[in-house]
């Protein structure tokens, strides 16, 4: 009910002249590269908070996301846990976090550090930056403190998870469009997430992608592979034994992927091919005795088990790894590897080396590249050789899933 008519008149009066205005603050805001426009309209004080707990948000998940390391360890984190050093010889930055690892340590935890990389490093900064005027009022002593005045007390894990299914929320309204949300759907609804799933899906990815650390190394901007080791979980934090899991899970999903493949009619190529394939014969004859016979997927999983063990996914070829007969062992003098060194493999010449369709994109863009350079009249007759030898051998080693592929 309208206590005042005269002066809501003279409010409608006023805005039908003069028109409105989003926000109050005369804020320069940042261009979104991605439309070349302003990335939000002019900031109110409310919608100044709000950005707020989306930035804290934010550099939540890229600090526990990129770092492998539990809800529990992160919100143990203090102001000044970034911790900077430098290599001997002044030139490398090393950055770790240090902060309290809890599972199986009781209810007192222990100190650890978690080697971390420079994304992680500027999030931890814009959450003490934002916890700071809050940390005075609350006297509290935390980075992640909540920064709603009326929740003191709303804190914990089931506060994170609200904040970031919120800003999942934020997103979609921001980013999406009708039917396209920005973070897309599972099974035709919204995901709920939660935060042991970052810590999960960080250990998919450097466990799953070909090369294990080396994906790490490319897929994380990581320096070198010692840096990657630390932030995989040198501490005592577990991340490790998680990537390992990940990684079984991970070898057990490509080899029953090659195996139904291969009940498709798709057959294998390289020197592993022949024992591989007569592998996954021997256990089709098993599982498919009789026509229309249901197999469980759990069945098909316990018998390539043994295959998923050896297997080691690779950009060029595949590895079912076997140390006896691997010719990468052969130049280096760690011969009790548990695993292949990728980076001397011989795809054509290893007993080891399998290839499927899935390979075939980046054998035949080699191929291109070398008939190109061919083309190159000043090129020396020697590296001529060696470029339409090695283009044969790439031939030969590919011809049987080409020829299988045009059928």
């Amino acid at each position: 009910m309208i206590q005042n008519k005269e002066a809501h008149g003279q409010l409608i009066a006023a805005v039908t002249e003069l028109g409105v205005e989003p926000g109050g603050m005369n804020t320069p805001i940042s261009i979104d590269p991605d439309t070349g426009e302003p990335w939000r309209e002019r900031f109110d004080e409310f919608a100044l908070v709000q950005e707020e707990r989306h930035l804290q948000t934010a550099a939540y998940v890229l600090c526990s996301y990129l770092t492998g390391m539990r809800d529990s360890e992160v919100q143990a984190m203090r102001p000044g846990c970034l911790i900077r050093s430098r290599s001997p010889d002044g030139i490398v930055e090393r950055l770790a976090i240090r902060s309290m690892v809890y599972k199986g340590r009781g209810t007192r935890g222990d100190i650890e550090e978690w080697i971390t990389i420079a994304p992680v490093a500027r999030a931890i900064e814009v959450a003490e930056r934002l916890a700071a005027r809050h940390r005075v009022q609350r006297g509290e002593d935390g980075v992640w403190i909540v920064l709603d005045r009326g929740r003191a007390l709303d804190r914990g894990l089931p506060h994170v998870v609200r904040q970031i299914n919120r800003f999942s929320t934020h997103l979609d309204a921001c980013y999406g469009t009708a039917g396209v949300p920005a973070i897309p759907l599972a099974d035709g609804r919204s995901w709920i997430f939660n935060t042991r799933q970052l810590r999960r899906t960080v250990a998919w990815y450097i466990a799953n992608r070909p090369f294990g650390v080396v994906a790490g190394k490319i897929q994380y901007k990581h320096a070198s592979v010692a840096m990657f080791d630390g932030y995989a979980g040198s501490s005592a934090s577990g991340f490790r034994q998680e990537v390992e899991q990940e990684l079984a899970l991970g070898q057990l999903d490509d080899v029953v992927e090659q195996f139904e493949a291969h009940r498709r009619g798709e057959m294998p190529a390289g020197p592993a091919a022949l024992r591989v394939g007569a592998e996954m014969d021997r256990v089709r004859q098993e599982l498919d005795p009789l026509p229309g016979r249901i197999v469980d997927s759990g069945r098909i999983k316990a018998m390539l088990g043994h295959l998923a063990r050896t297997l080691h996914v690779g950009h060029l070829n595949d590895c079912f790894f076997e140390p006896a007969t691997a010719l990468c062992l052969k130049r280096s003098p760690e011969r009790a590897r548990t695993e292949p060194i990728l980076s001397n493999c011989a795809p054509d010449r290893c007993p080891n080396s399998c290839l499927s369709r899935r390979h075939l994109p980046p054998w035949e863009a080699s191929i291109a590249e070398a008939e190109a350079l061919l083309k190159n009249k000043r090129l020396p007759p020697l590296q001529r050789e060696a470029l339409r030898l090695d283009n044969e051998r790439k031939r030969r080693l590919i011809a049987p899933l080409k020829a299988e592929a045009a059928s």
